[in-house]
């Protein structure tokens, strides 16, 4: 139930709910398997992206997962005025940084309540940084290489708890994250791309100074 959710963010929605789940023509269907318990579980995060008519970087993107009643949400994003966008909703990068840091808060919130901890409040302030050669056209693409340099997360916490306590809490937050540890343990990834629905190729990621 949501009766009791009530919020009024903007004049503007940039995110929505919406009742029906896009295709996909590339991957297959969300299904979510299950384990035993203590096995490795695993969540699929599906995003369709698509550029907007009104064009200077507008795109909507449809998000769903493999996690039954998980939703279907629809959300604009843009780029910043420098570069070219109009500035109307938040970059990818700000959406990927705000990901990370509201996946860690999950389970801060469901870790407290599973180990019984008291927790009067919990606040976390974060940096991302990250870094481009890109110069807004003035090198040829092959040198543009873009990286994150670091994650500062910071959690705010009043608590009566012993400090030991709470450590051991935060470091299994962090252990937990599954968007933390894709940030800092190398993970695998590829781009593929399709030729008028044909599969053309794979791509390697590459890496640079």
């Amino acid at each position: 139930m949501t009766d009791d959710i009530k919020w009024n963010m903007s004049e503007h929605t940039i995110v929505r709910k919406v009742e029906t789940q896009p295709e996909q023509q590339t991957l297959p269907e969300p299904t979510l398997k299950k384990v035993k318990q203590g096995e490795r579980m695993e969540f699929h995060a599906h995003v369709n992206v698509e550029s907007l008519p009104q064009g200077k970087h507008l795109k909507k993107a449809t998000i769903f997962s493999n996690v039954p009643n998980g939703g279907v949400w629809e959300l604009i994003s843009d780029e910043g005025v420098a570069v070219g966008g109009r500035g109307a909703a938040p970059s990818p990068l700000m959406y990927f940084a705000a990901g990370l840091g509201l996946c860690l808060m999950s389970h801060v919130e469901m870790l407290a309540k599973q180990r019984d901890l008291k927790l009067d409040s919990v606040r976390l302030e974060q940096r991302s940084v990250f870094s481009t050669t890109l110069d807004l056209g003035g090198i040829h693409p092959k040198d543009v290489f873009g990286r994150g340099e670091r994650a500062e997360l910071n959690l705010l916490i009043a608590s009566p708890e012993p400090t030991d306590k709470l450590a051991d809490f935060v470091g299994w937050c962090a252990q937990a994250c599954m968007a933390l540890q894709t940030v800092t343990q190398a993970t695998p990834g590829e781009v593929q791309f399709y030729v008028n629905g044909q599969p053309a190729d794979t791509i390697a990621l590459a890496t640079g100074d």
